[in-house]
């Protein structure tokens, strides 16, 4: 019988020289093979629904210049915005950290033409720094769809219904969307006398519901007693029709306020009529990441996933940063939350299912 072929012993303890070392950057994954058949399927269901509707892909460079896309960036977003040098010009090239800036600049710059409207899709990665303990991830996978060139209640429920559909597509079955209007809550800011700034900070107080905050820059802006008390109270206005019956009292007297809120009931209106009331709930506080939006806005929620799954809303001057404005407005859904609540629906089907079965056999045991 011939010798047993020698084996060798890889030693994998703590003396190995990789054992102390990251091998994947924070905020980055590795997608091994059976994620990946998933991950591809949902994102080619997606984009399939997307394309059905009439939403032409488009493929965005992962390169952009810094001087280029900056106009469509806010400052906050390009401290995240991981940058480089290019060696050839040495114009300095940034990772693409937006989707919706990079197709902006596209159609501000005629390259797809000037007829309008214009209903286009896109599945890419986006790239962000974000700190290790805010547990985000630094590559961002997302499809999204983007409808430019048409400003009416019927293009913003347009969207809306888009993104149902892409969800019930891939099979999400129990969802919320948070629908509100960030003109609401800037009429309220505008009308009590905030500067710049201090409508900056409250409006991220707001965005997290940050009511201490939120009252800490009212004190600071010496806002007056009956503006601050409205204020205030809107962030915590959530729920369904009666919602705009108190928002329209908050918003007496300021035009603003008031023509952000019949908008929003229109577009909630239009949803409703379509089938999709259970699955929504007004929220007057809502605001989005990026201050680009400047009306209808929404966040789809999941069980399972402690953050939105993504979300949009309607951005008429983003372009016009690039060039003239044009009224726009669309969404964009995280592949990967996405494919995390859709496990945890499995899941709960699995434990619910194995529960019903348990309580069966108990029946049986004492009939």
């Amino acid at each position: 019988m011939p010798p047993a072929p020698s084996k060798t012993r890889v030693d994998l303890g703590q003396t190995h020289p990789l054992r102390d070392r990251s091998l994947v950057p924070s905020g980055m994954a590795t997608i091994l093979p059976a994620a990946a058949k998933q991950v591809r399927a949902l994102e080619a269901q997606l984009l399939g629904r997307l394309t059905r509707r009439g939403y032409d892909e488009i493929i965005l460079p992962t390169f952009e210049y810094l001087d280029v896309l900056t106009p469509g960036l806010e400052p906050e977003l390009i401290e995240k915005c991981y940058k480089f040098a290019d060696r050839t010009t040495g114009r300095i090239l940034l990772l693409r950290p937006d989707a919706t800036a990079q197709i902006a600049r596209t159609v501000a710059m005629g390259m797809m033409g000037t007829q309008l409207p214009l209903r286009v899709s896109y599945r890419t990665s986006v790239f962000r720094y974000e700190p290790e303990h805010a547990g985000r991830d630094r590559e961002i996978f997302q499809v999204g769809a983007e409808y430019i060139g048409a400003d009416d209640a019927a293009a913003d429920s347009e969207m809306l219904i888009l993104m149902i559909e892409c969800l019930k597509q891939v099979g999400l079955r129990s969802f919320k969307i948070s629908l509100g209007h960030v003109g609401f809550f800037k009429g309220l800011l505008v009308r009590a006398g905030l500067s710049p700034a201090g409508q900056k900070r409250a409006e991220q107080a707001a965005a997290r519901k940050d009511l201490p905050r939120l009252q800490e820059t009212l004190t600071s802006e010496q806002v007056a007693a009956r503006y601050a008390t409205s204020i205030l109270e809107a962030p915590e206005l959530c729920g369904q029709a009666e919602v705009l019956d108190r928002g329209r009292v908050l918003a007496k007297g300021d035009k603003s306020a008031t023509q952000a809120l019949i908008r929003l009931a229109t577009v909630y209106r239009l949803l409703c009529q379509a089938g999709h009331q259970d699955v929504l709930f007004l929220d007057l506080g809502e605001f989005r990441g990026f201050d680009y939006y400047d009306g209808v806005v929404f966040d789809v929620f999941a069980e399972g996933v402690g953050v939105e799954l993504g979300g949009g809303g309607r951005y008429d001057h983003l372009i016009g940063r690039f060039g003239p404005n044009i009224p726009s407005t669309g969404f964009a859904l995280n592949v990967d939350r996405l494919f995390r609540g859709l496990q945890a629906q499995s899941s709960a089907s699995v434990a619910g299912a194995d529960a019903s079965k348990r309580i069966r056999k108990g029946s049986k045991r004492t009939s």
